[in-house]
């Protein structure tokens, strides 16, 4: 196996990169603490660790087995109705769990919302945009269109 060839623009990137990274440490480092900068450090491995190893692979099953299972036509509406399903969780979850409450419980701007209403009518959103997509792909497929139903659908 050959070593990778790296262009001018990774040789230029690379000392940027690193000195970007050093300034983020040492400021953290500074303003927090080294026993709280290790514990941020150990977060974002295991957050690293944990998007490798479960979450990835996790999506990557939901996808294939949602590509087998469904029939054509409404297969890259629902896979992107996952998705996002997925990453809108993700970034949501905080403010459902209620993050912040505990360190400041007498101010109102934190988290002034009603998360779970929000978060339920992005998902309807999500989900009868993807619906609208399937069924305009069926009635394209249905009437001799460009994309052929498969031979799964009912």
């Amino acid at each position: 196996m050959s070593e990778p060839e790296h262009g001018r623009a990774y040789w230029i990137a690379l000392p940027i990169g690193v000195t970007l990274i050093a300034f983020g440490i040492a400021g953290m480092v500074g303003d927090k603490g080294i026993a709280t900068s290790l514990d941020i450090g150990a977060w974002l491995v295991g957050a690293d660790v944990a998007h490798d190893f479960i979450l990835a692979p996790l999506a990557c099953l939901i996808g294939a087995l949602v590509a087998r299972a469904l029939p054509r036509w409404c297969k890259a509406p629902a896979q992107a109705a996952l998705l996002t399903t997925g990453v809108l969780l993700i970034v949501v979850s905080p403010a459902l769990r209620g993050y912040g409450h505990d360190h400041v419980p007498d101010n109102p701007s934190v988290q002034p919302l009603d998360y779970t209403t929000a978060t339920l009518t992005a998902l309807a959103i999500v989900w009868t945009a993807a619906a609208i997509w399937a069924a305009r792909r069926l009635a394209r497929a249905g009437s001799g269109g460009s994309g052929k139903p498969s031979s799964t659908m009912a």
